[in-house]
């Protein structure tokens, strides 16, 4: 009865319903339902979603931006990594397929978003807005849990000395509308008061992650949007003032009372291992940098020596040789429930191909040099693709700038993460909104009625809307 529902609703909502489990229901779900992974239910009710839009006429016609088109060359090296492995390399149809459904559905998922975004003119409206919306009530659940100690939603929990560090599903989507509240700032444009509350929440569940790589990507995105904003002269003196102003005093009022020291201790302990020779590692804060580095050179190196075109493909762990299992020096824990419960019973620790920990080693065991290469060309492509030229209509420039910069961030995270090959759903919808604030805003004139009614704020819906 569910799916029949689901399959009542209009487009943008199944799709939109779609992502929402693919992404954990933003903790509101467990990981595994019913013995599966969420995320599977998910991704099969997007491709669902998909089929109808095939069948839909474009709005209007639509260039396609370079990077768009190499990340179509290499969702089909995707595919052809995929054939080769079942008919080339022999893996079983069942392992390789679970192997490969994350990242071939998740690099899928940008054309299906861009697909419905040109089919359907109210789509993104109700994207953006429902994800503010959403993310706003969550945002507040996770400060309470934070303050109480106990865990109110699902999601990742981590014990960090005497608290629990939490990192949101749903992180990435706040930040960019961080980056969208932040610019309108800076550029002196209206802030409402809802939104300087968001970015606050924003920017205290970001510090409470405790993750080094998110503390330096952030830092790193919050320099380039002013940078941007700077040099197409949007920045205001009197905005940037005030800003300096109240960040010295709240972080010289925060630091007095002790609040920063586990977050200044984390972003040291990140900074030392970059720049420094000599790194403590204490209890809580060690050096796993350098591990990830050894891991992805260790992968290269496989790679070159078993098959510099197409890696390993995607190989299970279930099927892994065994002279290559034994071979692995570095990486993660091979983390599943048997897995887990052997560990508990003292089994050694048992160490898998593919890391959650870094991805560049990740694309180029399943793809090979080959689609690393196309992977390189896609991260120049997308760079070089934000122009001088303004977007002419004020209401898409600052989420156009803000997707931009939470892409850089999930392509910094890779060295700290795997965005690009596990969670890749997320940084595809970013790249989604990116092309489409840029598509329409340069479309669009400025005295053009405003797509969500009379207002000229983005984030701000009329009811009838909600």
């Amino acid at each position: 009865m569910g799916f029949l529902a689901f399959i009542a609703l209009k487009d943008r909502v199944r799709v939109f319903v779609a992502f929402f489990i693919m992404a954990q229901c933003f903790d509101l779900a467990p990981q595994i339902v019913y013995g599966k992974n969420i995320w599977d239910y998910g991704a099969v009710l997007l491709l669902i979603s998909a089929a109808p839009l095939l069948f839909k006429k474009k709005i209007e016609s639509e260039k396609r931006p370079l990077f768009v088109t190499v990340l179509l060359l290499f969702t089909a090296w995707l595919f052809f990594s995929l054939l080769y492995s079942l008919l080339v390399y022999g893996y079983p149809l069942l392992d390789t397929i679970k192997a490969a459904r994350v990242m071939i559905v998740g690099y899928l998922s940008l054309f299906i978003f861009l697909r419905l975004f040109s089919v359907d003119k109210d789509a993104f409206d109700m994207f953006v807005k429902w994800f503010y919306v959403i993310t706003f009530v969550l945002l507040i659940v996770a400060i309470i849990q934070y303050i109480l100690g106990i865990p109110l939603l699902f999601g990742l929990h981590r014990e960090y000395g005497s608290v629990t560090r939490y990192l949101p599903s749903y992180l990435y989507i706040s930040q960019m509308f961080l980056w969208y509240i932040l610019s309108k700032y800076f550029a002196s444009e209206s802030v409402k008061k809802h939104e300087f509350l968001y970015a606050a929440m924003v920017v205290f569940i970001t510090a409470t992650t405790y993750t080094r790589g998110i503390y330096l990507a952030v830092l790193f995105a919050f320099f380039m949007m002013f940078f941007l904003l700077f040099r197409q002269g949007k920045v205001k003196a009197n905005a940037t003032i005030g800003f300096i102003l109240v960040f010295t005093v709240g972080v010289t009022v925060l630091t007095a009372s002790g609040a920063l020291d586990r977050v200044i201790g984390r972003a040291t302990s990140g900074l030392d291992i970059l720049f420094s020779d000599n790194v403590k590692d204490t209890e809580i804060d060690i050096d796993t940098y350098t591990g990830r580095w050894l891991l992805v050179k260790e992968r290269f190196q496989l790679v070159a020596k078993y098959n510099p075109v197409v890696g390993y493909g995607f190989i299970h762990e279930n099927n892994l040789p065994k002279t290559l299992k034994d071979g692995l020096k570095y990486g993660s824990l091979v983390n599943t429930p048997e897995m887990r419960e052997k560990y508990l019973q003292g089994h050694p620790p048992v160490l898998a191909l593919f890391s959650v920990d870094v991805g560049w080693g990740n694309i180029v065991l399943a793809t090979g040099f080959v689609g690393f290469f196309l992977f390189c060309v896609f991260i120049v492509s997308f760079l070089i693709s934000y122009r001088r030229k303004q977007i002419s209509d004020i209401r898409f420039y600052h989420l156009h700038l803000a997707s931009y910069l939470q892409t850089i961030i999930f392509l910094l995270l890779m060295f700290n993460g795997s965005s690009f090959t596990h969670q890749v759903h997320m940084p595809m919808l970013m790249l989604a909104v990116y092309v489409y604030c840029g598509r329409i805003g340069r479309n669009k004139k400025s005295g053009d009625k405003p797509l969500a009614g009379k207002t000229t704020n983005i984030l701000c819906p009329q009811k009838s809307q909600l």
